[in-house]
């Protein structure tokens, strides 16, 4: 019999999982019927990798016809790789190859989109009877890739959920999941468009603080279960502020925005409140002020030129202490960058609605709200609210 030899389409891109499946009955015929009139019993193996391959990753399957009594190979035969989707009838032809020494043959990095049961045929010859390897199957381990937008709402917000399947299968949903009490729970479902892509919309919480969320996709015929890594929204008090000078600062304004702007947006921060700053152009939930320090006094009798205040929706930061800070803090061990973030955390910390707060002991960290530009008292600098702190803000 001549060589001949059929494409076998099976598009690639994903990961699989090889597990055995049960033997195939019969003999089918690839090109017609072929006379069984012949003397010696044969037998067909077939062997695939059998580790889970990443996406992008082959397979690659092994077969050997041997002599069935004596187990002698057979060598010179041609055999015929086969393949049926899960949960489907019907043999599909795949590619001829010929046996070589010790009755070895193999076809290499192939892959599916589907998960698919494999096997090996031969039609036998004038001395060998026909045999059929038992079955493979080949399952697809689908990834899922999801991002949100960004990683914080408001209650009355949404934030934007996209994604994508690889590989994509049309039609098929995909969970959009919450995790409540340990256990995870569909909140939508997401139909997969073109090329697996999805997107959804997440809805803040009534209560402010963490949600974790994933993506699943439930297993089918077609591949295994399935799910995103787990992405965290936190419902947010959204804080606006707009930034004010008062007398001449220039020189350190920019300096001013862009590092008042990494405070508020420190994890170690107030944000741990599940507060979100945004800075805006006018209005504002606030005025943060860096003003000169002789005009402190100009915005309350509560303000002295020596130091920083907050006066109602103004929380001032004076220049002097932004550019040097203060002795004590310094000779307690602090540095610039912690006491910037301690000042603006502290006045903004007054804006919250906290008052002031003592040491609580030689050697601990000292309360963001304590008077640290005056004097730490044993306690050690500290430019972030303490868990105390963060609970009154809540």
């Amino acid at each position: 019999m001549g060589r001949r030899t059929v494409g076998l389409t099976l598009a690639l891109a994903v990961g699989v999982t090889l597990l055995a499946a049960p033997e195939a009955s019969g003999t089918e015929a690839w090109a017609g019927a072929v006379s069984r009139a012949t003397s010696t019993p044969t037998s067909l193996t077939l062997r695939a990798d059998d580790k889970k391959l990443s996406p992008g990753d082959r397979v690659t399957f092994k077969a050997r016809l041997l002599d069935q009594g004596t187990g002698s190979s057979v060598a010179g035969e041609q055999v015929m790789l086969q393949w049926q989707r899960s949960g489907s009838s019907g043999w599909q032809e795949g590619t001829t190859k010929t046996t070589g020494q010790g009755g070895r043959v193999q076809w290499r990095n192939l892959s599916t989109t589907y998960s698919s049961y494999f096997r090996v045929v031969y039609l036998g010859s004038a001395s060998w009877e026909s045999s059929v390897s038992p079955s493979r199957l080949v399952v697809v381990n689908p990834a899922v890739a999801a991002a949100l937008k960004r990683t914080w709402v408001r209650p009355d917000g949404t934030v934007k959920l996209t994604g994508r399947v690889s590989p994509a299968f049309g039609g098929e949903r995909v969970n959009v999941q919450r995790s409540v009490d340990g256990r995870w729970r569909t909140v939508a479902q997401v139909q997969q468009g073109g090329q697996g892509k999805f997107a959804f919309r997440i809805g803040g919480m009534n209560a402010y603080g963490p949600q974790r969320y994933r993506v699943s996709l439930e297993a089918r015929d077609a591949h295994l279960a399935a799910a995103s890594d787990v992405m965290q929204l936190t419902t947010v008090r959204l804080v606006t502020y707009r930034i004010e000078t008062r007398g001449k600062v220039a020189g350190a304004l920019d300096t001013f925005k862009q590092r008042t702007a990494e405070i508020f947006a420190d994890p170690r921060g107030w944000s741990r409140s599940y507060v979100h700053f945004k800075r805006v152009k006018s209005g504002g939930g606030f005025s943060l002020f860096l003003s000169q320090a002789k005009f402190v006094p100009s915005f309350g009798s509560v303000c002295a030129r020596y130091w920083s205040c907050r006066v109602g929706r103004n929380v001032i930061i004076n220049e002097n202490r932004w550019r040097h800070g203060t002795h004590y803090f310094k000779r307690s061990g602090g540095t610039m960058s912690e006491y910037r973030a301690m000042v603006v955390n502290h006045e903004t910390g007054h804006w919250f609605g906290l008052g002031h707060a003592t040491c609580g002991g030689r050697g601990q960290a000292a309360p963001v709200m304590m008077q640290q530009s005056k004097g730490l008292n044993g306690c050690k600098p500290n430019a972030w609210p303490l868990p105390g702190e963060i609970a009154r803000v809540r």
